[in-house]
């Protein structure tokens, strides 16, 4: 920034009273965190995204970070084929808007669903890219301050070739990483098979989605097979099965990786509807039963095919033919596996329910699922079927402390939201097995709140509406979402300090002057053990398009723990401008200006 916002917005008219009070307190306050910006080059395609550039995975010593970048039209940000919670739920927006986002040119049921059940005669490019970056650092924070020029990261690539061929320039799979274990040295997800024209008669590939683990050091690829489930043991009768990497972990000196298999087709009705059938009834793709599965990919080689085996008995209910049924981790520590399993709550082929699961380790390499209890709605628990789609947990730390997920599929408060949970897992606990709401309602009814991650001091990040959010959603427009960072043992104590937009935690005051760094930080998805924060998010120009929400640049971006500032109650006074509502057409300056001004008066006072 050339120069303050405060001295772009303001004007002469107020130029005395900020004279007065920078020179009674020219103190230097800096920001909590500091940022690190991992650069997108839109030469490589990433430009073609579409601005939904995400995070899906990180390792756990914060060098390695992966992500997605989607070139359809969605309103599912985190979309992944093998997670139900990404996708399975209803459209908020006006009638119009939805059917624009679902069924108009290059949304998605025409761009992505669409085209992923044809097997034959359809060539696209991806439409999932894949990336994979490390940390090689060039330049310093200066000053320790969050001032251009930012530290930043090499430039990260468009995609990774896992089945496909990078001298293929209509390259054609689809590519997911879920999990990067940086001391094991393996990155695990799923790719999708390229088209191939042997003939000349028609385009075709092998299967929809097939597992792989990606060594780190040498881009040594492994592919995780499925289970064949046909009489004929073959898995090209089974139209090529379904498999997916999910987390890498170690078990007694053994690299594991944990994903999901296709055991059987739900029913021949829900498979054809998804893979070849009417858009209409996507409701519940794959069309496969999937089940927790487990590869020991130990001494596995470059281009090897490993088969597993199956991890977990049964699901958290099963008593019907129809809806499909399926296990799905998406987080673990030494002792638990956590994430979700079906519930069939309807007989019929979309009346699968997501429950949140922890699984625990039976002693002989197999699992037992437990779902977590307690979780509850704000209303009228006996309607918990009909107000609830899923609930899922996302990440357990070493105290076997749990968050996760709930989303409403019924209308509360003119709007379906999502509430976050923490669940005590820890036997020794006062708390155990009890679930606790911090963000629930918070301001208002039908607020929604989304836990990513936990770290082992109980710190945890997620996203929520931003403040100035309040109107309704439903048949409406969607909410604006802050990044956030939240302290679960401050919340037990009572402190009624335990939450802080990232936003706020990246500002800084400089000769009393508040500097805010014009990045809106949406989507807070990892934080390790030293704290480190990975998100995604905007970057603006100027401070008026920051305020107005215009002309911004699609960021990844990792928050590094500031060395120099160890309580996170002595933080500098900046004014909310990334949470405000405004007017546009120069309105902007004058919002500015108005939210500045008191600042300068109560800018440290109110500090504990």
């Amino acid at each position: 920034m050339k120069k303050s916002i405060i001295c772009r917005s303001l004007g002469m008219a107020f130029a005395p009273l900020l004279l007065s009070a920078t020179f009674v307190q020219a103190a230097q306050t800096e920001s909590y965190y500091l940022i690190e910006e991992i650069p997108l080059e839109a030469a490589n395609g990433l430009a073609e995204a579409n601005s939904d550039i995400v995070v899906t995975a990180v390792s756990n010593d914060g060098e390695y970070v992966a992500g997605n970048a989607l070139t359809f039209r969605t309103p599912f940000r985190f979309y992944d084929f093998s997670d139900r919670t990404t996708f399975d739920y209803g459209c908020q927006y006006a009638s119009e808007v939805c059917d624009l986002l679902f069924y108009g040119e290059d949304s998605f049921y025409d761009t992505y669903r669409y085209r992923l059940r044809e097997q034959n005669n359809v060539l696209y490019k991806s439409n999932v890219l894949s990336f994979l970056a490390n940390r090689n650092i060039s330049g310093v924070h200066t000053d320790g301050k969050n001032i251009p020029p930012l530290p930043t990261w090499d430039t990260i690539d468009e995609k990774i070739y896992i089945f496909d061929d990078i001298s293929n320039s209509s390259y054609t799979t689809d590519t997911r990483i879920n999990d990067l274990n940086g001391e094991l040295g393996w990155a695990v997800g799923y790719d999708s098979a390229p088209f191939s024209n042997p003939n000349g008669s028609g385009y075709t590939r092998e299967f929809i989605q097939r597992g792989f683990a990606l060594r780190l050091t040498d881009q040594a690829k492994i592919t995780l097979l499925p289970t064949a489930f046909s009489s004929s043991g073959d898995l090209a009768d089974d139209r090529g099965g379904l498999s997916s990497g999910l987390k890498v972990i170690e078990k007694e000196g053994r690299t594991l990786v944990v994903g999901l298999s296709s055991v059987d087709y739900s029913n021949v009705d829900s498979f054809g509807e998804c893979q070849t059938g009417n858009q209409e009834n996507y409701y519940r793709c794959s069309g496969f039963h999937t089940q927790a599965w487990v590869w020991d990919i130990t001494d596995a080689v470059d281009g090897e095919q490993v088969i597993g085996e199956q991890l977990v008995e049964g699901y958290a209910r099963s008593r019907y033919g129809n809806a499909p049924n399926f296990n799905l981790i998406k987080g673990a520590n030494n002792d638990l596996l956590v994430g979700i399993s079906s519930d069939d709550v309807y007989d019929s082929t979309n009346g699968s329910r997501g429950r949140a699961a922890v699984y625990t380790d039976n002693g002989d390499g197999t699992y037992q699922l437990n779902l977590i209890p307690n979780i509850q709605i704000d209303g009228d628990n006996d309607k918990f079927e009909d107000s609830v789609s899923h609930t899922w947990a996302n990440q357990v730390n070493s105290n076997n402390l749990v968050v996760g997920n709930l989303r409403y599929v019924e209308v509360k408060s003119r709007n379906r939201p999502v509430e976050a949970f923490v669940y005590d897992g820890d036997e020794n606990s006062e708390n155990y097995q009890k679930v606790t709401w911090p963000l629930r309602n918070n301001p208002f009814s039908g607020a929604n709140s989304e836990f990513s991650d936990i770290n082992d001091n109980g710190l945890i990040v997620g996203w929520r509406d931003g403040l100035g959010e309040e109107q309704p959603s439903y048949n409406g427009t969607s909410r604006r979402q802050s990044g956030f960072l939240l302290d679960y043992n401050r919340y037990l104590a009572g402190n009624p300090s335990y939450t802080w937009s990232l936003n706020q935690l990246t500002c800084y005051e400089q000769d009393g002057i508040p500097q805010i760094p014009l990045y809106r930080i949406e989507f807070a998805t990892h934080i390790n053990n030293e704290g480190d924060i990975f998100a995604n998010g905007y970057h603006y120009q100027s401070a008026e398009d920051f305020v107005n929400g215009v002309n911004p640049r699609a960021v990844l971006l990792k928050l590094v723990r500031n060395p120099a500032v160890t309580d996170i109650d002595d933080l500098a006074t900046c004014p909310q401008i990334e949470e405000v509502k405004y007017e546009r057409k120069g309105a902007s300056s004058l919002w500015l200006g108005l939210l500045l001004l008191p600042v300068v008066f109560v800018r440290r006072f109110i500090k504990r």
